[in-house]
């Protein structure tokens, strides 16, 4: 005997209704502003191809389909936070000057002139110190997410 999933119209109710309470419940940020213009290019080799595989030195690059890479500088004043939110793809940030705390989940962890890391899932970037942090941005995200380059994410529960 074969059994198939059957689906009833109250769970398709209790998705929508999860769905709406997560979006009403995200955190936007205060403070930050782009100081760059940005830049967006398409990913040479990712049009028109099924899957990009690039790698050299122990770094590899892997997509599929259309790539954009979008880059830019943001600036955070002090107190500044970027709220809790994620992105299509994946973020590389460089701080140029300043301090800022990243927080994903409820791990912390503080970066200084030099310092690089990325952004994938949920997270919040905040600047609690006296001086401005300024950061440079890569993103790295399928053609289709170029719409939305911010979703508000709600707070964990720490």
């Amino acid at each position: 005997m074969r059994l198939r999933p059957v689906f009833t119209a109250g769970a398709l109710v209790a998705v929508g209704t999860v769905t709406i309470v997560t979006a009403a419940v995200g955190t936007p940020g205060s403070g930050t502003t782009v100081t760059t213009d940005s830049v967006t290019g398409r990913l040479d080799g990712s049009a028109g191809r099924g899957v990009l595989k690039v790698q050299q030195d122990g770094v590899r690059l892997m997509s599929h389909g259309p790539t954009d890479v979008t880059t830019f500088d943001l600036t955070y004043p002090p107190g500044a936070f970027s709220g809790w939110h994620s992105h299509p793809g994946i973020v590389v940030v460089v701080v140029r000057s300043g301090e800022v705390v990243r927080q994903t989940g409820c791990t912390s962890q503080r970066f200084g002139p030099g310092d690089a890391f990325t952004e994938v899932g949920p997270h919040q970037v905040t600047n609690p110190s006296s001086t401005t942090a300024v950061l440079s941005i890569t993103r790295i995200y399928p053609a289709a997410g170029a719409s939305t380059p911010r979703i508000d994410e709600p707070a964990p529960r720490c």
